[in-house]
């Protein structure tokens, strides 16, 4: 994710006293690892547990980028080539995977962006469809 929704999510998680952590999105396994969860000294799964509990996580890193979702997206297609040659058929679709990602990202930011908003106000959100009731003030949640 961009910095400014992983800032986000840090206030988000900081105000609702949950702890923070970090964690890979990674679309592929050259990206597994490059984002993570520290706490120093721990030498077990418990000591590491207990210290995040404690609020000692340290969190390292890269964002992520729509250069990097473009990257393993081009990635993915080239193993699907590789492992199914009857797709090369599908090769000059490829070229339209910048465009796709580019707006996937857009996308992924606009949803942050607006519900990192309204978390952060705590404005009140309609309900989901199935949830609404025949008097029209009952259906905003509270």
């Amino acid at each position: 994710m961009q910095p400014e929704a992983n800032e986000s999510a840090a206030r988000l998680a900081a105000r609702l006293g949950k702890i923070a952590i970090a964690g890979s999105d990674s679309h592929t396994i050259a990206g597994v690892g490059h984002t993570y969860t520290e706490v120093p000294g721990a030498r077990t799964v418990e000591e590491f547990f207990a210290g995040l509990r404690a609020g000692y996580g340290r969190i390292h890193g890269a964002h992520g980028s729509c250069r990097k979702l473009t990257a393993d997206v081009f990635s993915i297609v080239r193993s699907l080539f590789w492992d199914k040659p009857w797709t090369l058929a599908l090769s000059p679709l490829a070229l339209l995977v910048p465009a796709f990602t580019a707006g996937h990202w857009m996308n992924e930011f606009a949803f942050c962006r607006t519900w990192s908003s309204v978390l952060e106000r705590g404005e009140k959100r309609k309900r989901k469809l199935w949830d609404l009731d025949s008097n029209f003030e009952a259906n905003w949640a509270s």
